[in-house]
């Protein structure tokens, strides 16, 4: 009877057992040759270690993950234009085995392939690592393709909340350091907390809280691409302060310095209005090469994709529409 009561003791603590026991490792080299092996198939190179001392520094496994995927290698070694039609299709699918682990569905597929067609490949790449499967599966921490690998080494697990990290988007409100934003920490309004939360989980993580990261397309903050400069200005000013710092800015740092004319570390009215819609191709291509650039870019990630037709990162004077293309 005794050992019946320890067999079943054992088979009952036998699941949160195998679950405390999952990979976790402090190696930051074994996860990027884990991600090169999965990602790129190929063995790690030594330009590799560049990665590696990211990670270590702080930068997410999901941000590594994400930039291998949006990089010029991926796209040469599983993009082929000259498949013609069917192009976009296989290099969805292949993003989907890098990313997800797993081949696409169908639907999946189709949606993912005329987004590919329309907004360009990293677009798809923002999509998948966005996901809630993604961040199910793997979160900031996991390693696809490793068989369930997570990167628990130096300070990557409090990185984010860390003060020196620009990247961390409202890290003013993160009390607790966690990487993660409470509705209690948040000192906006309910609405403003809500629009953030992109997937409605009630907190802020994630790509929620990562500096320019690109919303969903069914998110309430994918409407604050078309707000005029002064309705802009009172949806950043999350806490109501009358100035937009780093923390609530939603564009790249690049743009967030740019408009901040004086320095200060703050966007006044003025100076978030300072560029405005619609302006002349010279006022927005600022180093005057004859094309603009994301960090050239005044105004939102979306709108910058709306206007780069062939999506090649770059936008030409017959494509600028002017105004962030909201006309």
């Amino acid at each position: 009877m005794l050992r019946r009561f320890a067999l079943f003791a054992l088979l009952a603590l036998a699941p949160s057992t195998a679950f405390a026991q999952q990979p976790c490792t402090t190696d930051a080299r074994r996860v990027v040759d884990e991600l090169y092996r999965h990602m790129l198939e190929r063995a790690a190179d030594p330009g590799s270690a560049d990665w590696v001392t990211r990670l270590q520094s702080g930068t997410t496994v999901r941000e590594i993950v994400r930039e291998i995927a949006k990089s010029p290698e991926h796209a040469q070694r599983f993009y082929n234009p000259g498949e013609g039609e069917v192009a976009h299709q296989r290099a969805v699918a292949t993003l989907y085995r890098h990313l997800l682990g797993r081949p696409p569905d169908p639907g999946g597929l189709n949606n993912l392939t005329q987004r590919a067609m329309n907004q360009g490949l990293p677009s798809v790449v923002d999509a998948i690592v966005g996901s809630s499967e993604y961040n199910q599966n793997f979160g900031d921490w996991g390693v696809p393709g490793s068989g369930g690998i997570r990167y628990c080494g130096g300070s990557s697990q409090t990185s984010s909340a860390t003060p020196a990290n620009r990247d961390f988007r409202f890290q003013q409100y993160d009390t607790n350091r966690d990487g993660v934003i409470s509705r209690s920490e948040w000192r906006g309004g309910a609405n403003a907390f809500r629009v953030r939360d992109w997937n409605g989980d009630g907190v802020l993580s994630g790509d929620e809280v990562r500096m320019g990261a690109y919303p969903p397309d069914a998110s309430l903050e994918a409407r604050d691409f078309s707000m005029p400069p002064d309705d802009r200005f009172e949806y950043l000013d999350s806490n109501n302060d009358n100035r937009v710092s780093e923390n609530e800015w939603d564009g790249s740092l690049a743009t967030f310095d740019r408009f901040d004319r004086n320095r200060d570390g703050w966007l006044s009215r003025a100076e978030l209005g300072s560029v405005r819609p619609p302006s002349p191709f010279r006022t927005v291509d600022t180093n005057n090469d004859g094309r603009i650039t994301m960090s050239e870019w005044p105004w939102s990630r979306r709108t910058f994709i709306q206007q780069d037709a062939d999506s090649n990162g770059v936008i030409t004077r017959q494509e600028y529409r002017g105004g962030g293309g909201e006309q």
